[in-house]
Formats: structure tokens, C-alpha cells, sequence
């Protein structure tokens, strides 16, 4: 009796977790303009529709905290750097460790991109942070920290990292191919009829 009751208790507790992991909810705006939440699809035709997975308690979202988005809003974060060895590589760092949506721009890269880091930062030297209209020259964690916080930025980092955008301006070479999928690798290696 015991061990039957053992077994049921601990086949009940292995299936919820499968369970919990295979929950769709969809997100979407009506008609009305009210955001809707449901675990069934929405009406044929809807548009933007989401769907997030639902795992355990919390719902799978990629999005920056609503904090994180207002200060990006009110203060974009924009970092000139180069290849200028420790003191850049320390500044990228901080910035991808704390989490913070920003835009990479290597003066070294173009006369326009050059050009730009000029006129923006008035200076020579990288690395330079702008945060919103704020420029400050050279790497130093607590001033950076200290300008983040300011332009209310969270100190901790969301659950998904925002990735830099690089500011591309001027460059003569297309954007860099994506890595080869074993597909085309393998249709590559075929050899060709003819």
C-alpha cells in the first residue's frame, strides 16, 4: 500500500514539471486595443500575435526590464572604442556584464564613422561613453557606473542580455556572412552535375 502511494506521489511530481515546460501562452491586441493574455490561440486574422512559453511560474520574455527600456529611451547608451587594448576591452566588458542596450562605434573603422565620433565627442581619445547628451572620455568603472545609475539604468543585469549594435556607417565591405549551416556546408562539399 505504502509503496503504490510512493510511486503515485513521485510519478505525479516527474509529469508537472514536463507539463509546465510544454505551455503555450499567446499575447496579442484586440480589435478594442486591450492586450490580451490566453493559453488558446487567438481569432483568425489576429496580427502581432506572441507567443511566449510558459515555464514553471514565469513567462519566457527576451525584452528589456520597463525600467531598462525608459532609460534607454530617455538616455540611448552609445560607447566609441577601437582596438585600444585593455582600457576598451574593460569598458565593452562592463557594459555587456551590466546589461546595458548600447551602440558600438569604432572610429577606426571609416572617415565617416570618424568623422561622426568627432563631432559627437569632440575628442581623440577612446574609450568615450555617451549616455543620453552626458560624455565621458576615458574608462573609468565608477564614473561610468556612476553616469548609468544617473540616467536610471538598473544595476543588475536582465535575465537576457541585450546584444551591441554596431554602427556600421561608411564601411565599403558588406555586413559579415553568418557562419555556414551543416546544410550548406554539406550541399558545398557536393560534387556538382555538369
Amino acid at each position: 500500500m505504502k509503496i503504490s502511494f510512493v510511486l503515485s506521489v513521485l510519478a505525479v511530481a516527474l509529469t508537472v514539471p514536463m507539463m509546465a515546460d510544454a505551455q503555450q501562452v499567446y499575447r496579442w491586441v484586440d480589435a478594442g486595443g486591450r492586450v490580451q493574455y490566453s493559453d488558446q490561440p487567438p481569432p483568425p486574422g489576429t496580427k502581432n500575435v506572441q507567443e511566449k512559453n510558459v515555464g514553471g511560474s514565469s513567462i519566457q520574455n527576451n525584452d528589456l526590464s520597463l525600467v531598462a527600456q525608459d532609460a534607454q529611451k530617455k538616455n540611448p547608451v552609445t560607447v566609441y572604442t577601437s582596438e585600444c587594448g585593455e582600457a576598451c576591452d574593460a569598458a565593452k566588458a562592463y557594459l555587456n556584464k551590466r546589461g546595458i542596450p548600447h551602440t558600438v562605434v569604432d572610429p577606426t573603422r571609416s572617415l565617416e564613422l570618424n568623422k561622426k565620433f568627432k563631432e559627437e565627442t569632440g575628442g581623440s581619445v577612446v574609450p568615450v561613453l555617451k549616455v543620453g547628451e552626458k560624455r565621458l572620455s576615458g574608462w573609468s568603472e565608477s564614473s561610468w557606473a556612476s553616469s548609468l545609475d544617473a540616467a536610471g539604468y538598473p544595476k543588475t543585469p536582465p535575465f537576457s542580455k541585450p546584444k551591441p549594435v554596431e554602427d556600421r556607417a561608411g564601411l565599403d565591405s558588406a555586413p559579415p556572412k553568418a557562419p555556414a549551416t551543416d546544410a550548406e556546408k554539406a550541399k558545398a562539399a557536393a560534387p556538382s552535375k555538369g
